[in-house]
């Protein structure tokens, strides 16, 4: 499978939202860096998870068109205040929303984005469904809320515990793909069992993802990420791979790791490659490997619990996979 093979989704998905016509909204100088942050691209992984989960219990999967973009609109603001709050020049490749349009705008913009993915998740619902979808998509919500604190905590600690950054990850990245699963669900009028285990599929893919976009941040080739490479060097993340190198290198490493996450005035590029030298020396990439596959299995064991026919649920398989080996 390729990303082609989703284009039935993602070409329902891009024409469901130049329907919806954002940039019509009044006034301009608050939606149009709305249309700007999604017309950025992206390969619509959310919305076509949602998607894909509705059509395990219903072939007509443009039923769940607008909980599809409350997914992705929800996506896109919490990117906009991250990138503020990291400071970040470029997102795939091209200024942030910050950058272009200015640090107000931008938090206005990305808090009209929040309301707008209520009014798409409540769009055409029955009644029995709207208190379920509300609650699961404002506990997925406040949950990233936890996890970017969490965050933007473990850049002033010295250390931080694989089990703490597991835990942030969860919060603030897999939760997210579980909402996109579950809510497909909920759309199709599944059982609540069934929900639960779509949900922890997205969890344990979503955790795999992190850990994966972790790699690619400090390994990755900026050029196809389009993202800075050892950005999250750079901003002092506890990452994957910092947790495990400061687990498992000894005293020297340790006190090297916490030196240059304390320096303010180092050159980027030197920091960067040393912490990459460390990284290497420790065989990161094979524990990041290990790591990635126990949570894919669990992600299968999820999915492979669900009363659906093979075939439906080969595609949400196969998108994982891809996922798991994208290079971007």
């Amino acid at each position: 499978m390729e990303f082609k093979d989703l284009a039935p989704y993602q070409d329902a998905f891009e024409s469901y939202l130049l329907r919806e016509n954002l940039e019509q909204n009044k006034p301009e100088a608050l939606f149009t860096p709305v249309k700007y942050v999604m017309s950025m691209g992206g390969k619509r992984i959310r919305p076509i998870l949602t998607l894909l989960a509705y059509q395990l219990f219903d072939r007509d999967f443009e039923r769940a068109l607008p909980q599809a973009l409350a997914v992705e609109v929800f996506h896109n603001f919490t990117l906009v205040h991250d990138d503020i709050m990291d400071m970040a020049p470029t997102r795939r490749g091209v200024d942030t929303i910050h950058e272009k349009f200015g640090t107000n705008p931008a938090i206005l913009s990305g808090d009209a984005m929040l309301i707008m993915s209520y009014q798409y998740l409540t769009r055409k619902l029955d009644k029995a469904q709207v208190g379920p979808a509300v609650d699961l998509f404002s506990g997925t919500a406040l949950d990233i809320c936890r996890g970017q604190q969490m965050d933007m905590d473990f850049e002033n600690q010295d250390y931080v515990t694989l089990d703490q950054y597991l835990l942030m990850i969860k919060y603030k990245t897999a939760v997210l793909l579980g909402l996109a699963l579950a809510l497909g669900g909920v759309v199709a009028g599944a059982t609540d069992e069934s929900i639960q285990r779509l949900k922890e599929c997205g969890i344990a893919a979503g955790m795999a993802f992190q850990i994966h976009d972790d790699y690619l941040d400090a390994f990755g080739d900026a050029t196809v990420t389009g993202k800075q490479r050892g950005g999250d060097i750079i901003q002092n993340k506890k990452t994957y791979l910092w947790t495990k190198a400061y687990e498992i290198g000894g005293d020297r490493i340790r006190q090297e790791l916490t030196h240059w996450y304390s320096q303010t005035d180092v050159d980027p590029a030197v920091k960067v490659r040393r912490i990459l030298e460390i990284f290497q020396s420790l065989d990161i990439e094979s524990y990041c490997r290990q790591l990635q596959l126990k949570y894919t299995d669990k992600a299968i064991d999820a999915l492979n619990a669900l009363d659906s026919s093979v075939e439906s649920k080969q595609k949400i398989f196969d998108l994982m996979t891809l996922l798991l080996s994208r290079s971007h």
